[in-house]
């Protein structure tokens, strides 16, 4: 006997041809405009979680300050809608880092102005319902006065053993090179460490000299260049804005100043 004979006589059951079985079509799942801002911000909260980890950054909690460049030459990004999908990818780390679930907001242009802090409750159209009223007359790019405010209040006004990371958004080479140098070096005498992003095609010659700058206490700043924020993956991003973030926390706390 073969092998295979032995199913030879076994008999074989197929359905018959017209027989089938009806499926329920899945229900579509709509969303909410809310609802899909909050799903947004749960899966950019795990990417920043892996990019803890593969940093090897242990959590820590920290202060979120957002500031953003108000020049003239940013006009567009804040009427295409750029700058609210902006503040909605970095608003989660503030919500990873800072247990009060807010992010402290600067405009900056020739002066600076604070806004509302951006929390869940207003992050869906904060662009349209808190910076339009409020944002005034774009201006001149001048980094050394928002930097000066930024340390008095948490620096020194409202000093804490909490580190305050601040991601600070400019599209254009300032005017106060000699003021912001002063300001940053003051700064790092204080745990708040200064991430510059650089986007759009200028050269940024000040922001790089920054990671190389000598006569700070600490090395408190990091510039990256991006030329097209809104075309660069979140895990892509968060890897940027975080990149010597570690470095520096282990830097604060070998000094006590964290």
């Amino acid at each position: 006997m073969g092998l295979f004979s032995k199913w030879k006589n076994k008999a074989t059951i197929t359905p018959a041809p017209d027989t089938f079985v009806a499926l329920e079509p899945s229900p579509k799942i709509v969303l909410t405009k809310n609802e899909a801002l909050n799903h947004k911000i749960d899966l950019r909260k795990q990417a920043i979680a892996v990019e803890l980890e593969r940093s090897h950054i242990s959590l820590q909690e920290a202060r979120v300050v957002f500031v953003l460049d108000h020049s003239r030459s940013m006009a567009p990004l804040y009427k295409n809608g750029t700058v609210q999908d902006t503040l909605e990818r970095i608003f989660p780390l503030a919500l990873t880092f800072d247990d009060n679930g807010e992010m402290e907001f600067y405009l900056f242009d020739t002066l600076f102005k604070e806004l509302d802090s951006v929390n869940a409750g207003n992050i869906d159209g904060y662009t349209e319902a808190v910076i339009w009223p409020n944002h005034g007359k774009y201006g001149a790019t001048c980094y050394a006065p928002v930097i000066e405010a930024i340390t008095e209040r948490y620096g020194k006004k409202q000093p804490s053993r909490l580190p305050t990371l601040v991601v600070f958004i400019t599209d254009g080479n300032n005017s106060d090179k000699k003021a912001a140098k002063e300001a940053i070096t003051i700064a790092s005498h204080y745990n708040i460490f200064w991430k510059f992003v650089g986007i759009g095609d200028e050269k940024f010659e000040f922001l790089q000299k920054l990671d190389t700058m000598g006569g700070r206490f600490v090395d408190n700043a990091n510039f990256v260049e991006i030329n097209d924020i809104s075309e660069i993956s979140d895990p892509t991003l968060y890897g940027l804005l975080l990149e010597e973030f570690g470095d520096w926390l282990g830097l604060c706390r070998e000094h006590n100043m964290i």
